[in-house]
């Protein structure tokens, strides 16, 4: 998003209510590593992992398959 506003991203998706509508699991770190979740990491990585996404140690394999830049 072009923005340093990383707290106020996380706060928005722990407050998210819509989980089926809005897939925040989705949202990881810049760096490759899962991050937080409303419902908790746990849940989060079996989400990813049910889409195809391999993770080890906390981490997207092959993140740069997976990272999408919203810079133009």
């Amino acid at each position: 998003l072009n923005s340093k506003a990383y707290r106020a991203v996380g706060n928005a998706m722990a407050k998210n209510k819509n989980l089926n509508t809005i897939p925040c699991h989705r949202v990881i770190n810049s760096n490759g590593s899962i991050g937080g979740y409303a419902q908790g990491r746990n849940k989060k990585i079996s989400l990813l992992k049910k889409e195809g996404i391999m993770i080890n140690n906390n981490k997207i394999i092959d993140f740069k398959k997976f990272k999408y830049s919203f810079i133009i």
